[in-house]
């Protein structure tokens, strides 16, 4: 990863090799859900998944039936997300740097 990239610069986040640990896993789809098409396509989810919510009785008590979220994105090579470099962010993408390839946007 560019060590000369600046806190609140636009950076484009290229997954090379997909994550060999659970905890890389995890690290890599928060930050790619960072990117601005990703958070339009996970509001639109839940707003669908907010009018489908449905409460039934059963047994004298109420039953919610929820709909399960549907991740956002997945961590696969090939894959390219624009995000802005917070400092969060760039400690983030050090820690997963074996995963990934940084460049300015």
């Amino acid at each position: 990863m560019q060590t000369t990239i600046a806190p609140g610069t636009k950076v484009n986040v290229k997954v090379i090799k997909r994550p060999t640990n659970q905890a890389a896993a995890k690290t890599l789809v928060r930050l790619l859900c960072k990117d601005r098409t990703v958070k339009a396509n996970n509001e639109r989810l839940r707003k669908a998944r907010k009018a489908h919510f449905s409460q039934n009785r059963r047994g004298g008590r109420f039953w919610d039936v929820n709909v399960v979220k549907q991740p956002g994105v997945v961590a696969l090579p090939g894959v390219v997300k624009t995000i802005t470099a917070t400092v969060d962010v760039l400690t983030d993408l050090r820690s997963v740097s074996r995963f990934v390839e940084v460049s300015k946007a």
